[in-house]
């Protein structure tokens, strides 16, 4: 009885069998043909989901970090520039990000409609056009955090990669009006 139960089992095993027994090489060939595209579709399908991973992570520390910012947390224990990027660090941690290719933006502006966007790439380098404003209470903030993410392989970073470098840029931002708080600080100098 239990022999009426696994020979069909068994019988599934033919095929395989067959391949394993099978001498000519045409069966190692063929799959050298195909093993070479699938390999490195999928090793570009790994490395586009880490960096999309890797943005992910950004964007969420750098809305976490924000809200520092928003809420008056910042003003408080006198951020600057630098206390903002080890905060920012901070909500990265366990992450394989180095702190030389994260860049960080804080800027106020008057208000929504009128703001345009500072351009983040020119002739493949990345502008260097930051600043760190917290504002004050009842504000308009725009943070922006970029990282020059390392495309490894030579066709991603063709393909991919947004700097002259072949790095690609990762970009979160985040907009908000700062909560009305009530102490004042002096604004931060860039």
């Amino acid at each position: 009885m239990l022999r009426d139960r696994l020979l069909p089992r068994f019988a599934r095993l033919r095929p395989l069998r067959a391949v394993v027994r099978d001498r000519e090489g045409t069966t190692a060939i063929e799959f050298a043909f195909v093993a070479i595209p699938f390999f490195m579709l999928l090793l570009g399908v790994i490395e586009i989901g880490l960096a999309f991973f890797a943005n992910q992570v950004l964007s969420n520390a750098t809305m976490d970090a924000a809200r520092m910012i928003r809420t008056g947390q910042a003003h408080a224990q006198g951020f600057n520039a630098d206390k903002f990027k080890e905060a920012m660090l901070e909500r990265l941690a366990g992450f394989p990000i180095n702190s030389d290719r994260l860049t960080l933006d804080v800027e106020r502006i008057d208000d929504f409609s009128s703001f345009t966007p500072k351009p983040l790439i020119q002739d493949g380098e990345l502008v260097a056009d930051t600043g760190y404003n917290h504002g004050e209470a009842g504000q308009i903030i725009v943070v922006r955090a970029l990282y020059r993410w390392p495309m490894l392989s030579s066709m991603m970073k063709t393909a991919y990669g947004d700097l002259s470098s072949g790095d690609r840029l990762l970009v979160a931002t985040a907009v908000f009006r700062n909560e009305p708080f009530p102490w004042t600080t002096q604004q931060a100098s860039n």
